[in-house]
């Protein structure tokens, strides 16, 4: 199955925060795998990390880029994302949970 939704992960060498940061990411890629979630980590002194991390403007460390399945960009998260609220951001990008307003709001046609 093509992948849904795509987090990237950018870390640095000597990122103090950066392995906290994988460790969060690589538990809810994991959990939501079977969902269609993929997960890539990049290092940025690769020269595919220096040339995403110019493309996508990521100049702090760590930071997350969340794409749909289009590979259009939704959300871009510097430092180190709290589980929760990052897998509410996921279970969004994959359509597992409406967005809030949509739960109080009735769309009129």
């Amino acid at each position: 199955m093509p992948p849904m939704a795509k987090l990237i992960l950018f870390v640095s060498k000597g990122c103090p925060h950066c392995p906290k940061a994988a460790a969060v990411v690589m538990r809810i890629a994991r959990e939501y795998e079977e969902d269609g979630l993929s997960y890539e980590k990049v290092r940025t002194r690769t020269e595919r990390g220096k040339r995403l991390s110019v493309r996508f403007n990521v100049n702090v460390f760590p930071t997350l880029l969340m794409f749909d399945g289009d590979g259009r960009l939704r959300a871009k998260i510097s430092g180190v994302p709290s589980e929760d609220v990052l897998k509410k951001k996921v279970e969004l990008l994959l359509g597992l949970r409406k967005p809030l307003l949509s739960r109080f709001i009735p769309w009129r046609h």
